[in-house]
């Protein structure tokens, strides 16, 4: 008996076992494949990149800036410091100046002792007595001498009294009153007096200056042998009219450019300079409103002027003092011995 074929299954395991692979095959390439890497990129994501790279570009440029800032805040940093050693080392130089001048107060006391003792000796100082008087020097320590000799007359307001207050007082006065003040006539007294030892083989000029300097008489220098153009001279300090600061530097400017030879240089003045060039920040800052100046800014001025001044020129100054300047006689005493000149604070009665 022929047995009966027994039917097959198509669906039995191994073929579900198959299927079911090739399924999961078809899902793992979906998995790997981007099917999206071959669009175009959307409007939005192009805007996002476009962002995205300005926003690099700019953090890129603020670097660079932040990066130049840095480099000129050290620069700075370094030319502070620098300019900071640089004022350290002019301080330290005016103090040790400073100490070095109040070594010798006890000698300038001595000496003002000795000069009021001889202060009454009488001198003439007429201008119609110029002529020949160049060799009479009394026992002023003050003795006129050199080949080209300029004379340079302080004409600022200060000149016109002792003290802060008679001189705020006088400044209210006219041109006539200003000239008749006590201690102004005084000054005039003294520029007779040393016009009048002017050796006849010298040439000399007379400078009057504060906040301007102008040279007097009728021409820039005088022979010392010409008795009618000194007696002119003397008498042009007379229509003088005290007014303005003391700019010394210009007067001392002025007396190098109308005698550029000068040899000696006699100032009489009332105390440090209160205008000028060279005075650091601190000092600008207070003159500012052009009223009033400190000690100490007028000392650093005069050393400023010092340093600017022509070393080989002898300097005498003859001081007349203001009340509230106490440095001005060790500072101008201590320029004249550097210079080989001779410095004179007379007593108040002289000259006669």
């Amino acid at each position: 008996m022929r047995k009966k074929r027994a039917v097959v299954d198509g669906f039995n395991m191994s073929f579900l076992d198959v299927m079911a692979c090739g399924l999961g095959a078809v899902i793992l390439i979906f998995i790997l494949v981007d099917f999206s890497g071959g669009q175009p990129p959307t409007e939005e994501e192009t805007r996002l990149e476009q962002s995205l790279q300005s926003t690099q570009e700019k953090i890129t440029e603020y670097t660079r800036a932040h990066d130049s800032l840095l480099a000129q805040l050290e620069t700075i940093k370094s030319k502070l410091k620098t300019e900071n050693a640089k004022d350290a080392a002019a301080n330290d130089e005016q103090a040790a100046l400073l100490n070095e001048i109040s070594t010798q107060l006890a000698v300038i006391s001595k000496l003002e002792a000795e000069l009021k003792a001889v202060s009454s000796i009488p001198a003439k100082e007429s201008a119609l007595e110029i002529q020949g008087k160049y060799a009479q020097q009394y026992l002023t320590g003050m003795k006129v001498e050199g080949k080209h000799i300029v004379v340079l007359l302080d004409k600022s307001a200060s000149m016109m009294d002792d003290n802060l207050v008679g001189v705020l007082s006088a400044m209210a006065l006219d041109d006539k009153g200003r000239k008749a003040k006590a201690k102004w006539q005084r000054t005039l007294r003294v520029v007779n007096w040393l016009l009048a030892r002017v050796p006849p083989d010298s040439e000399v000029s007379l400078i009057a200056f504060s906040d301007t300097a102008k040279t007097l008489g009728q021409s820039k220098t005088i022979n010392g042998k010409d008795s009618r153009q000194l007696n002119a001279l003397a008498q042009s300090a007379h229509a003088v009219v005290p007014d303005g600061g003391t700019n010394l530097q210009l007067g001392l400017q002025t007396a190098l450019s109308t005698q550029p030879s000068v040899s000696d240089i006699y100032l009489i003045t009332d105390g440090l300079p209160t205008l000028g060039d060279g005075l650091n920040l601190r000092c600008k800052g207070l003159l500012t409103n052009k009223k009033s100046i400190s000690s100490e800014c007028r000392q650093q001025l005069l050393l400023e002027t010092i340093s600017r001044f022509k070393k080989s020129v002898h300097l005498n100054v003859i001081l007349l003092p203001i009340e509230g300047d106490p440095y001005a006689s060790s500072m101008y005493w201590s320029w004249t011995q550097v210079t080989g000149g001779r410095f004179l604070a007379p007593a108040q009665e002289w000259p006669q």
